[in-house]
């Protein structure tokens, strides 16, 4: 299982982004929520011995998704819209009455939660 530090990381990145969320920065909470995937993800490389390029990560995502043998698309295309959470608002693209805050929020701990769940089951 990923180490208590990473998490507590991630963790600190996810309550950073509700904060931001609160104060109305969709920017810095947005990032914040980016950075909390890529530190999980990180984390489970590292503690698996993968080799991984910090700035692509999705080969991490691609060995997660096949530990299972499903060879998970949701996992990839989450990890893939996660991506560019951070677009939206630098673009014009977030809409706080849409909910846009409430999905990525989700979408994040979702992603999260199966990444720690898969790099589980790959002991």
């Amino acid at each position: 299982m990923v180490t208590q530090k990473p998490l507590k990381t991630a963790q600190d990145y996810l309550d950073a982004a509700d904060r931001e969320f609160e104060n109305a920065n969709a920017l810095a909470a947005t990032e914040h929520l980016w950075e909390a995937i890529t530190c999980t993800l990180k984390a489970v490389a590292e503690e698996k011995g993968w080799e991984y390029d910090a700035n692509h990560l999705f080969p991490v995502v691609e060995k997660l998704a096949g530990i299972d043998g499903k060879g998970d698309d949701v996992l990839q295309s989450t990890y893939l819209a996660a991506k560019t959470f951070p677009s939206k608002p630098r673009y014009g693209y977030f809409v706080w009455e849409d909910g846009d805050s409430h999905w990525m929020r989700r979408v994040t701990h979702e992603f999260i939660s199966t990444v720690q769940e898969l790099a589980g089951r790959s002991q």
